[in-house]
This record gives C-alpha cells, structure tokens and sequence, in this order.
C-alpha cells in the first residue's frame, strides 16, 4: 500500500537528517522529529526512524507501511523489533478494528511498557506507568477512548496525554483521532471536528467516527455520503453497517436506517440490539402496527431494557392514546432506572399532557434533576415550562421562558406560551413587544399570528382589537376562523353577540376545546347545566387525559342527579 504524499515527503527529509529537529514553520510542517536527547531514551531509537515516524503517525495507512519496513523474510527479530510489531498490531486492532492485517506475526511474549500501556487498555485500565519518555510512551494509554464506555476520570488522563504527547508530535494522525474522540465524548462537536486530522484516511473505522461528528453539527448530507461509500466499499462488514445504520437513524433518513438494519438482521437475525432498533426506526415513522409487533417480539426476551420501556410507553401515548399504559410503563422505567435522563423526559412529557404527577412528580419536578446537570438542556427546560403553566405557576413559568427567549429559542409553541405567560402576569406591553416582532419573522404561521392576535386585544383598545381582528377574518383558515370569533366573543358587548361569535367559532371548528368550553361556561352561569354538560362532555372527549375537566364533568352530573 503506498504511503500518503505528506508522509512520504517527511521520510525523504528525515532519511537525509535522521538527528536534526525540523525548524520549519508550524503551518507548513507535517511532522515534529523528536529531539536527539529523547530518542535516546526511547525504546525504539535504534530502529529504522522511517518505521517509527509511521507508526508515530498512526493512520492505517501509516502503520501498515511501518510493519513493511521491519518486516523480515525470516523470523530472526530482535525484541525491540517484536516488540515494534506487536505495538503496531495491537494499534491498528484497537483504534481500526474494520482493517484486516496486511501482515502475518508471531505471537511474541516479549513485554514492555508500550504493551503493557496496550493489554491495560483491553482491561478498561489506563496505564500511567510508561514513563512517557517519548511520543508512544505517552500516547498508548489514551488509547483507551476507543473502548465504548470510559469513565470522566479516565476521559481526564486521557486529555492530559494528548497534551504531553504534543510536546513530542504535534501533528500525528493518531494524536488528532484521538483529540476528536476525546471531544466527541465530552459533547463538544465543534472541538471534535476541529480536531480531525488534516490528512483523510480511507478506514471505514475513521470515516464512521468522522460522519458522526458531521452529523452532530447538522451536516447530514455530508455524513450520509460517506455511509454510502463505505458501504459500498465493506458491503459485508457487520461493524460497518451497524455503524452506517446509526448513521442515518442520526441523519433522519429512516429509510436508509431501516434497510441497513434489515442488511444486519439478515446476517445476524436473533440480533436483539438491532431488533429493538428497528422497532425504533418504525416509531420515529409512526409505523406503529409495526412497531408494536417487533416490541413484543423483544419483550419475550428482554421486558426491563430500558430502550424498550421508553419506545413502548411513546407507542401507548402516541398511537394507543392511552396514557394509563403509558404512565404504567414510564413509571417501571423509572423504578429500574430512576436517575436516567431518558426515562425522566418521558414521565415528565406525560405529565405535561395529563395535567398531573407521574410517579408522584409533576413534568418541572421531573426534569429538576436533568437541569441541575445540564442547565442547557431545550426538553427539559419545555417541559419543566409546561408543567409550571399547568400548576398556574406563572413566575416561575416566566423564568424559564424568558431564558429561553434571550438564549434565541422561537419555535411557535414557545412564543405561544411566553405571550400567555407575559398576559397572566399583567405583562402586557413585553407580550406586545415580542409577539409583534415575531409575527414579522414568522406571518405565516398561525401559531404565532394567535399570540399576535392576543397581546393585541390586551394591550390595545376595543376598536382597535375588533378591527384588526375584522381585517384577518376574510381568507383565513377554518381552524384561524375559529379561533378569531372565540376571541371576537370576548369583545362583544352582550351575550347576543357573544353567542353569535362562539357559534360561529364552531361552525368554522366543532372541536375549538375553548369555545366549547366557554359556551359550559355561559349555561353553567344560566343554570341551564343540562346545556352546560352538553358541551362539557365535547371537552372531555378532546381532553381525555385533561383530570381537570373531568372532574367538572363529574361534579355537574351530581347537580343534574
């Protein structure tokens, strides 16, 4: 395999000059040689310094053709030399697990710190004991990102190497994987592809990690057509399609996750995982018939998974509208995992919907442990707002969506919510303010005009209120006209007009829950409760899950009783 041109380029100069530091500019130079004082303390300082620049570097590529330069026709090595390649062999297997060995080796005995550092990685263990005299010594250990768990600690020593690995090679292909990786697991995308390595290599086991971080900034374009190509290139490769699968599920393409999905479950059909990430990719397209049967496929095997609660409790909710179900499932999910994040956010969104505690929390309580460690995080700050507002707790409620409106959040349902938040506060000229200016980013969207349309009639004048609202009457949707005559109604001088306007309202959207719940409202103050119930029971049929209205509904039965 031949060697990268940058590479290659270094070779020539170091064959050259073996013992001289590059004083090259920092832009321009590919590669830091490592100081004559140091390489004699390295093990590997009497090699050829070709095979050890390569194997420094790190990529596929690289390592292969190191193995080249010391590989013999015999097996007369010495041990530094065993060594070397046992080094080499062991980082390709741990950071390139897709690569196959170009190369066949003894499985030699000899030890010493650089395997030491190596055999501590496939324990979970980071080996501080290398001596960190030179760039191997000090980077092995951090090898340890590679496994799929790792400790904070760990990630910790991790760091700390890839910093005092610089001071022997700043530039290493290796050393800039495993930077990116080391950001990647902290949540820092940005960090992570700055750290790429400049010089791309065509491993599948690379260009995964490198489409996951472009995914992670939104470039799922860019990710998607570099899972199409590997693809291509390991079309039989397990590790290789599992990744892309995940990829795409990223990406939102459901599709292409489903058919490479259906690629692993062909090879490996009892595959539990990828059975339980199908059923996933088929919630996330609201195939639920399907869905459901693939969940009690896997409950047969597994019913305490914690993926599996959390997709089963969505499909009660989502499909079966059945929030019992629901509140049942997310609550066994919290019993076994009663500190995960995912299993929180789902008792919390259920609690937002039916307006009361599940597993004895209301959604704001739910979500107080996630925010206390992730103050940033959108879900639980929406569903923490939600929660408040149903409890009426409109400072609080305000709190959270001020924030997220200074912090440049202005999805409809948030500008609807801080605009209701802002009028129950007596906050009218701040509702005015910041309806009208996203009205103007956003005239078309009806979600938004409403919230315009309610801090005009707050914070204007009658007239004023009636004429705009004339004005937006003609060429409306059914479902804007009828929230436009509900909210005319308020602004009529008597209940003529307001019954007009509330019929009117239904006629143009028999399922407005307000205007049927305003029209209880006007006969249950006439006394006429049979009336009253007649559209209360509208209401409760809409709000199955609102506890609320049921228990009017009940109440005003006694009375009819």
């Amino acid at each position: 395999m031949a060697i990268l041109l940058s590479d290659a380029a270094v070779f020539a100069a170091r064959k050259k000059k073996t013992e001289e530091v590059v004083q090259e500019d920092s832009e321009e130079k590919t590669y830091i040689n490592i100081p004559t004082e140091i390489k004699k303390r390295s093990f590997f300082a009497d090699l050829n310094q070709d095979a050890v620049v390569l194997l420094e570097n790190g990529s596929p590529e690289s390592i292969k053709e190191a193995v080249q330069l010391i590989k013999k026709p015999s097996t007369d090595y010495t041990d530094v030399e065993k060594i070397f390649l046992k080094v080499a062999d062991r980082m390709l297997t741990i950071a390139y697990p897709s690569e196959k060995q170009s190369w066949e080796y003894e499985n030699f005995s000899v030890q010493s710190p650089y395997t030491g550092a190596l055999d501590s990685v496939d324990k979970g263990i980071f080996d501080s004991s290398t001596g960190n005299v030179d760039f191997l010594g000090t980077l092995l250990p951090a090898f340890l990102i590679f496994r799929d768990s790792i400790t904070d600690a760990q990630l910790v020593s991790c760091e700390q190497a890839v910093e005092q690995a610089k001071a022997f090679n700043s530039t290493s292909f290796i050393l800039s994987f495993i930077t990116a990786k080391i950001a990647y697991k902290k949540g820092d995308w940005e960090k992570a592809a700055q750290n790429l390595p400049k010089i791309d290599s065509a491993s599948a086991d690379y260009q995964v990690f490198k489409a996951q971080v472009l995914v992670k900034q939104g470039r799922t374009s860019e990710a998607e057509a570099i899972a199409l190509k590997i693809t291509e290139e390991y079309s039989s490769n397990l590790s290789v399609l599992k990744s892309a699968s995940y990829i795409f599920f990223a990406a939102g393409n459901y599709d292409k996750a489903e058919e490479y999905v259906a690629r692993v479950l062909q090879q490996t059909p009892n595959n539990q995982e990828f059975l339980l990430f199908r059923a996933r990719i088929l919630v996330a397209k609201k195939d639920y018939i399907h869905a459901v049967s693939l969940l009690d496929m896997y409950a047969r095997n597994n019913n305490t998974n914690l993926d599996y609660l959390i997709l089963r409790s969505t499909v009660q909710l989502e499909w079966s509208k059945n929030t019992n179900q629901a509140t049942d499932t997310v609550e066994k999910a919290l019993s076994l995992y009663p500190e995960n994040s995912a299993a929180l956010l789902m008792a919390a969104r259920i609690a937002s919907m039916v307006d009361g505690p599940v597993a004895g929390k209301y959604a704001d309580e739910l979500v107080s442990t996630i925010l206390e460690k992730e103050p940033g995080n959108t879900d639980a700050l929406s569903y923490a707002l939600k929660g408040l507002m149903q409890r009426e707790n409109w400072k609080e409620a305000y709190d959270i969506s001020s924030r997220l409106v200074s912090e440049g959040k202005s999805d409809s349902e948030l500008v609807k919510n801080h605009v209701e938040i802002c009028l129950k506060l007596k906050k009218n000229t701040e509702a005015l303010n910041y309806a009208t200016e996203q009205y103007k980013l956003n005239p078309g969207d009806e979600t938004v005009l409403q919230a315009y349309v309610l801090a005009q009639v707050n914070a204007g004048s009658r007239n004023q209120s009636l004429q705009f609202i004339n004005s937006l009457l003609d060429g409306s949707s059914a479902k804007m006209k009828s929230f436009l005559y509900y909210t005319r109604s308020f602004l009529q001088p008597n209940e003529t007009a307001i019954l007009a306007d509330l019929r009117s309202s239904l006629i143009a959207n028999p399922r407005n829950s307000e205007t049927l719940f305003r029209m209880y409202e006007i006969y249950y103050g006439k006394t006429d409760y049979r009336k009253a119930q007649y559209y209360l029971k509208q209401v409760v049929a809409l709000n199955p899950n609102d506890s609320s209205v049921k228990k009017l509904n009940e109440n005003l039965t006694k009375l009819i009783q």
